[in-house]
């Protein structure tokens, strides 16, 4: 009885901290309409991500109709102590960049400067669900840190994303896409001489 015990608790200590480590299931992106604006807003700080650059942005868009300018205000934050960050932004097909913006950023880490602003302007001219995707990284030491980033861009009355053919999207309880493809696997098998 006595081994029994003290087995169990241990174990018991263990279960009751894991469990309350869970990762929060809330989604990263809310929604909030101010005036006849609709503004998106997300963040990743304090939420899981895999290990790769340390890395965190947060995002404000807004919606808007077709053929209109949306303001796009992301800013990424790093933990890291020194060394550069890299951004390189790609816009979805028929999301068109409006203002003069590298596309290519790179800013400079220090110890009062972890914070680096990239502010867009972006217009479609047919409703759909459109992404801001930035792949970001550290540069520090030999071993480049990746991550990366999707920004929504809400374009129309009834924004739904664009598919494509032979690709399905499926949402995560988080709102996120999930690209479902079919996969093709060969095995050959190689005979010893």
């Amino acid at each position: 009885m006595k081994k029994t015990v003290l087995i169990l608790v241990p174990l018991l200590i263990v279960g009751l901290y894991a469990n309350s480590k869970k990762i929060d299931p809330e989604e990263t992106t809310t929604v909030k309409s101010i005036g006849e604006k609709t503004i998106i807003e997300g963040t990743t700080v304090g939420k899981y991500s895999k290990p790769g650059a340390p890395i965190d942005m947060s995002y404000k868009t807004t919606k808007v109709d077709t053929n209109e300018t949306a303001d796009v205000n992301i800013t990424l934050t790093t933990t890291a102590q020194s060394g550069r960050v890299v951004v390189n932004i790609t816009l979805d097909d028929k999301l068109t960049l409006v203002n003069n913006l590298d596309m290519n950023q790179s800013f400079e880490i220090a110890p009062n400067s972890k914070l680096f602003n990239i502010d867009m302007k972006v217009r479609a001219e047919t409703d759909g669900l459109y992404y801001i995707r930035l792949l970001t990284k550290v540069e520090k030491g030999q071993h480049p840190k990746l991550r990366s980033f999707a920004v929504p861009v809400m374009v129309g009355e009834n924004p739904k994303p664009k598919t494509k053919a032979g690709v399905s999207f499926l949402k995560a309880k988080s709102g996120e896409n999930i690209s479902v493809s079919k996969a093709v696997e060969t095995i050959k098998v190689i005979e010893e001489k």
